[in-house]
Parts: structure tokens; sequence; C-alpha cells
């Protein structure tokens, strides 16, 4: 091998030795790009200023935020909804966001402008398409199926919206607290109902198709639901009942 070969073979392997060297400190360094430093919390709360019912999750309704305060087109960022309707975050950024209800079963929501910093609180308010009450306790029938009783009440739009008509309604029963039209057992409440808007304000039974297996706690709710883009439910509070040994 000529002296000018070895000089070229050293110089090529100096420089591939500089690069691997300049890369490994270039990936050993700190990233020094700042972590979130903010929360946010609240509950989505009624006309009356009451909690609203969610299923767990995303299936029943969403926040919105897009942070207005780094683009004009931001890409959105989605908060889930507790089954109380609380929600929360607290892996924020400190920004400025636009918040909005979105997908659920609400009359039409604007967005707010919320200057997120710290431990930031913010209650929303929105205006459920039916509000649901429970007519007496659930029942317990003697070969163990559940009957339960109760009524709905169309809301007034916010801004005179016409009222949606109703769809149906279901009995929902599960063996754990999340119960929902996301988290039910099939095999024991059937098909929905369906159901008409004179049934307004009328008290409404519904009965499980097969009886309760298992000596268990089971979760029930109710939900019903208007014929509206989305489709989803609106739900009475929980109720718990026993089913115990013979």
């Amino acid at each position: 091998m000529t002296n000018t070969n070895l000089t070229i073979m050293k110089n090529l392997l100096l420089s591939t030795l500089i690069l691997f060297i300049t890369l490994t400190f270039h990936s050993c360094e700190i990233d020094n790009v700042e972590g979130p430093d903010a929360s946010i919390e609240g509950a989505i709360l009624d006309q009356n200023g009451k909690p609203v019912q969610f299923e767990q999750g995303a299936s029943s309704g969403r926040i919105k935020l897009e942070e207005t305060s780094w683009s004009d087109n931001p890409v959105p960022l989605y908060l889930n909804v507790l089954q109380d309707g609380k929600y929360v975050n607290n892996k924020m950024f400190a920004a400025t966001y636009m918040a909005t209800l979105v997908e659920g079963a609400f009359y039409p929501t604007t967005g707010e402008e919320l200057k997120v910093s710290a431990n930031f609180k913010h209650d929303f308010h929105i205006v459920p398409y039916l509000d649901l009450e429970w007519v007496g306790e659930p029942v317990v029938l003697a070969d163990k199926k559940v009957s339960a009783t109760f009524k709905f009440k169309r809301n007034e739009g916010p801004n005179a919206e016409a009222k949606p008509d109703l769809m149906d309604y279901q009995l929902f029963i599960s063996t754990n607290q999340y119960v929902g039209n996301n988290n039910f057992d099939g095999t024991r409440v059937g098909q929905p109902v369906k159901v008409t808007n004179d049934e307004e304000n009328k008290s409404i039974t519904i009965t499980s198709i097969q009886p309760m297996k298992y000596a268990a706690t089971y979760y029930l709710r109710i939900g019903a639901r208007v014929n509206d883009t989305y489709k989803k439910y609106n739900y009475s509070s929980i109720k718990t009942i026993e089913i115990q040994n013979n």
C-alpha cells in the first residue's frame, strides 16, 4: 500500500471517529424543553347547576381544547369526562385555550377562552336534551329479574332551538360502577325500547329480560336518547341492588 493510500485511509478513519464522537455527545445533551407546568379541573354542570351524568371516558361527550396562544390553527386536544361530570388533567402547558364541549347529548355550545396556568379550575355549563329521574327504587322480583321505573323531561334549548324527538331508552346493568352504554351486561337487558314524545313526564317501567345470575352487587342506571347527530344517552344517577344466594 502506498503512502498516499495510507494517508487517505487515516483521514477517513479520523473523520469517522470525529463524526461518531460528535453524534455521541449530541445524543447525550440534556433535553431543555420545559415539561407540562399546569393543571385543569372542574365539572360539567346543567342549567340548574347540577353535575351532568356521563359515561366514563370519551363515549358521551368530550372537552375540546385548542391552544390559541401558540398557533392560529392548533391541533385539538381532547379531555375525557368522568361519570359524575367531573374532569381533570394535570399534564397541561400553561397557555390560552379555546375550550368547547362536543359530541354529547346536549345542545350545541360555544367555545370559551381559558387562560390556563398553575392549578386552573373551571366549570362548564350545558343544557342536556333530557333530564331523567328515578321513580322509587329498583326492585328485585321473585325470579331475580330487576324492574325499574323512571321519568324523563325534555329541556328547552338555551337559544330557542327545536327540541329533538325522542328515540329510545334502556336499562343498563353491570357488576361494576362504570355502568353505561359502554359497559353493561347485554344478556340481561335486551334491546333499547322505542319511546315517543308524548311519554314525557310519565312513569315508565322497564324490566331486565334475564334474572341476575350471581350473588353480587349490581349497578343500574337508566339512559334515554334523542334522534340527533350523535345519538348519545342522557343518564339517571346510579343505583345499586344486592342479589343474595338462596
